[in-house]
C-alpha cells in the first residue's frame, strides 16, 4: 500500500462506535436537564402566586380565588410545560397548583402544589410532601 491515501471502513466504524456511545450518554442527560428546567419554571410560578396571594390579602383580608385576581400572574406563566391555577377553600386557606401539559407528559413528578402555608408539595402516583430543591 504505497502512497495510498483515505479511511479504512474499520477507522469509520470505530469513529461511528464511539460517536454512538456519546450520544447515547449526552441525549438522556440533556432530557432530564430540559426536564428540570421546566419544573423549575413551575416552582418559580407557584412562588410568584404565593407571594401576590399574600399581597392581597393584605390589602384586603382574605386570600384570592382566582389566579386572574392577582397582579403579575396568569394560567400561562409557566409557559406552555405548566397549568398554574388556584383553589381557595375558604377566606384564609388556599392551594397554588401546576399541571403539566404536553411537554412534560412523560414527567415522573407531573404536579406540584404550593398552600397559603408554603408547603410543598409533589405528585408521582400519590401526593407527597417534600422540598422541592431535589426536583430541581
Amino acid at each position: 500500500m504505497r502512497g495510498e491515501k483515505g479511511v479504512t471502513l474499520i477507522e469509520v466504524m470505530v469513529v461511528v462506535a464511539i460517536v454512538g456511545m456519546l450520544a447515547a450518554i449526552a441525549i438522556p442527560a440533556y432530557n432530564d436537564y430540559i426536564t428540570r428546567s421546566r419544573r423549575s419554571d413551575a416552582f418559580t410560578a407557584l412562588e410568584t402566586v404565593r407571594a401576590a396571594q399574600e399581597m392581597y390579602r393584605a390589602e384586603r383580608g382574605f386570600y384570592a380565588g382566582a389566579i386572574t385576581s392577582l397582579a403579575g400572574c396568569s394560567v400561562a406563566m409557566a409557559g406552555d410545560n405548566y397549568t398554574i391555577s388556584i383553589t381557595r377553600t375558604d377566606n384564609t386557606h388556599y392551594t397554588a397548583m401546576a399541571q403539566g401539559q404536553a411537554r412534560q407528559a412523560d414527567d415522573r413528578f407531573p404536579q406540584f402544589r404550593l398552600n397559603q402555608d408554603g408547603t410543598q408539595e409533589y405528585y408521582d402516583s400519590s401526593w407527597h410532601t417534600g422540598n422541592w430543591e431535589n426536583l430541581r
